[in-house]
C-alpha cells in the first residue's frame, strides 16, 4: 500500500492563510494539493498534561531510588531483579516521556495530492519521518468509532500513537487523529473524501 510520492507532489507551504475545522484541525488548500494539520491536544487539555508531568517526575525518582540498591551490599539474586525491573522502568519511561512531548508540542500533518496521501507527526517544528501511500475508493478515510477493535486503547491520553480517524484494510487501518472528537473527526473525513471525490 505504502508508495513513494512523486516529485510534484512534494511541496508543502507554510505561509498561505489556514483555515479551521476546528481547535484543533487546520488546513490549507491549494493547486499544490491539500495540508492537514492537526494539533496532539487542545488547550483545555493542560490539566492532562500537568499530570503526565507530575507522573514522570515521580516515576524517575522512583527508578533512581530502587537502582541505587544495585550498588548496595544485596543477594546477587535481588540485584537480577532489581535489574529486570529497571529494564521495564526505563521502557515506560521513555513512552510516557514522548508521550508528553508529543502531546504538548506535536502536530500530525497529512498532505493529500488526488490518491496519494503523506502522514507525518511533527513535534516542536521538527518535521518527523512522512509515510507516503495511496489512498484507494474501497479503503477510503473512516471515522473509527468506539466500537471496533481497539478503540478504547486509543482513546488514552497517555498514548501517543494510532488515533481516531484511519484509512486502509479494516482491522489493520493506519490510523490518525489523536482523540478527535466525533463532530470534528467526521468534518475531517468528510473534508477528505470529498478531496478523493468519493461520496460516503
Amino acid at each position: 500500500m505504502q508508495n513513494k510520492k512523486p516529485k510534484s507532489a512534494v511541496e508543502v507551504t507554510e505561509n498561505r492563510p489556514m483555515k479551521f475545522i476546528s481547535e484543533r484541525i487546520g488546513f490549507e488548500q491549494s493547486e499544490e494539493g491539500l495540508t492537514v494539520r492537526i494539533k496532539a491536544s487542545k488547550p483545555g487539555d493542560i490539566q492532562k498534561l500537568n499530570i503526565m508531568k507530575v507522573w514522570i517526575v515521580a516515576w524517575s525518582a522512583s527508578g533512581l531510588l530502587i537502582g541505587s540498591a544495585l550498588f548496595l551490599d544485596y543477594p546477587s539474586d535481588l540485584k537480577i531483579y532489581l535489574a529486570v525491573f529497571l529494564a521495564f522502568w526505563a521502557y515506560f519511561l521513555v513512552k510516557i516521556t514522548r508521550a508528553y512531548y508529543f502531546r504538548k508540542y506535536g502536530i500530525e500533518t497529512l498532505y493529500l495530492n488526488g490518491d496519494q496521501c503523506m502522514l507525518r507527526r511533527d513535534v516542536h517544528g521538527r518535521s518527523g519521518k512522512p509515510y507516503f501511500f495511496r489512498i484507494k475508493e474501497k479503503n477510503a478515510f473512516r471515522w473509527l468509532n468506539k466500537q471496533q477493535k481497539g478503540a478504547w486503547f486509543y482513546d488514552s491520553f497517555w498514548v501517543d500513537s494510532g488515533g481516531n480517524c484511519g484509512f486502509g484494510k479494516p482491522g489493520a487501518e493506519y490510523r490518525f487523529g489523536l482523540q478527535l472528537e466525533e463532530t470534528e473527526g467526521k468534518a475531517l473525513v468528510k473534508m477528505l473524501n470529498k478531496e478523493l471525490k468519493i461520496t460516503a
